[in-house]
C-alpha cells in the first residue's frame, strides 16, 4: 500500500471516533416541501431557530427535490419557518429535538393570496423517523411535582427508569448506571454543551433544581450512526432569562 494512503486510513481511523461521539449529542431535523397538488418545490428559503443555538439560526435552501435537511442541532425547542416566493410563508414553532433524534416533517405551502401567511401550532407528528433509544423527559411540572432533595439535577436522573445511583447510601457520590451500563459510559450535557469527566465519566457540573427546565434522559438501543452509546445521554436544559424583573432578598435584623 503507498506511502499517502497508509496515512490517509490512519487519519481517517483517528478522526471517526470523535464525528460518531459528536453526532450522539446532537439531534437532527429533515423533511420535504411541497405544494397543494404533491409537488415538490426546491430553492425554498428554510430556517431553523431555537434558543439552543449559538450564533442564530440556522438557514438553507430546499434542494431540487424539495428536501431539507439539518444535521447537527443541539437538543431544545425549534421554529421551523419557510418562505418562497408566490407561496404564503410556513411557521411551526414547539418543535423538540432531543438527543440522538432524528425528526420529520412534510411542509405543504399554499398559493399566496389574501391572507400572508399560515402558522401551524402543534400540529405534525411528535414521531420520531429513526429510533434514538429509550428516552425519559421531566418536563416543568414533573419537576414541580417529583418530591426530591433540591440538590441537584442528580435527583431527577436517579429517578428515570432503569438509572441507579452506585452509591444509594452517599449522598454527594452523584455517579449512576443506566441499565446496568458503567459510570463512564454516561454522557452529560447542559444546554447542549458537554460537561463529562474524560476521566471518570461523571458530570463536572450540577445546576441546582431551580435553574433547571427540563431533563432529558436518553439510553439504551441508539444505532450506530449516534454513536452506538452503552450508557446515558443526560442533556439539562436550564431555565432562560426574559424581559420580567424578578428578585429574592432575605436579611438578618
Amino acid at each position: 500500500m503507498p506511502r499517502t494512503a497508509m496515512l490517509l486510513l490512519v487519519a481517517g481511523c483517528a478522526l471517526l471516533p470523535n464525528m460518531t461521539a459528536a453526532q450522539g449529542l446532537t439531534g437532527t431535523l429533515i423533511g420535504t416541501v411541497k405544494d397543494e397538488h404533491g409537488g415538490v418545490l426546491a430553492g425554498a428559503s428554510v430556517r431553523a431557530s431555537s434558543p439552543a443555538l449559538i450564533g442564530g439560526p440556522a438557514i438553507m435552501s430546499t434542494d431540487e427535490r424539495g428536501r431539507l435537511r439539518f444535521p447537527v442541532l443541539a437538543p431544545g425547542l425549534y421554529a421551523l419557518d419557510i418562505e418562497l416566493q408566490g407561496f404564503k410563508s410556513y411557521h411551526e414553532a414547539d418543535i423538540r429535538i432531543g438527543v440522538g433524534a432524528t425528526i420529520e416533517r412534510t411542509a405543504v405551502l399554499k398559493v399566496a393570496g389574501i391572507e400572508e401567511s399560515l402558522v401551524v401550532e402543534g400540529a405534525g407528528s411528535r414521531i420520531e423517523a429513526r429510533g434514538s433509544g429509550f428516552e425519559t423527559r421531566f418536563g416543568p411540572e414533573d419537576l414541580k411535582a417529583i418530591p426530591v432533595r433540591r440538590f441537584s439535577m442528580f435527583d431527577f436522573i436517579r429517578a428515570a427508569p432503569g438509572v441507579s445511583p452506585t452509591s444509594p447510601g452517599n449522598g454527594t457520590t452523584n455517579s449512576v448506571s443506566a441499565f446496568g451500563s458503567g459510570t463512564n459510559e454516561n454522557t452529560f450535557l447542559i444546554d447542549g454543551t458537554n460537561f463529562t469527566c474524560p476521566c471518570s465519566g461523571e458530570a463536572r457540573a450540577e445546576p441546582g433544581v431551580d435553574f433547571i427546565q427540563e431533563v432529558q434522559v436518553q439510553s439504551v438501543g441508539a444505532s450506530a450512526e449516534f454513536g452506538n452509546m452503552q450508557g446515558a445521554v443526560v442533556n439539562v436544559i436550564t431555565r432562560q432569562g426574559g424581559d420580567r424583573l424578578s428578585f429574592d432578598t432575605s436579611y438578618y435584623g
